[in-house]
């Protein structure tokens, strides 16, 4: 190991020996956590994308359900893009 010790070892080695598994397991998180907040708008918020998701279905406004999956998907697909770009730029030694 080069001969670090304390706090060059753990920047020079472990962190970087952990990192890909601490960024795996942050978007695979995000991805729950979208699913979740998801979740509890449908089941009983009063604001939000999950109220006019559920408003849309009972005046069967088709747009509005529509609008509200759409902007669930893109948000999602933005926070994922971003935790990628973050991974590509934290680990420049990691095959894309």
């Amino acid at each position: 190991m080069n001969g670090y010790r304390g706090w060059d070892l753990a920047r020079h080695i472990l962190v970087p020996a952990a990192l890909p598994a601490y960024l795996t397991g942050l978007r695979i998180g995000l991805g729950l956590a979208w699913m979740f907040v998801v979740a509890a708008e449908l089941l009983g918020a009063s604001k939000g994308l999950g109220y006019l998701m559920v408003d849309g279905q009972s005046t069967s406004r088709t747009e509005l359900v529509m609008a509200s999956i759409s902007s669930f998907a893109a948000l999602g697909k933005l926070t994922d893009s971003v935790l990628q770009v973050l991974e590509v730029r934290l680990q420049p030694w990691r095959a894309s």
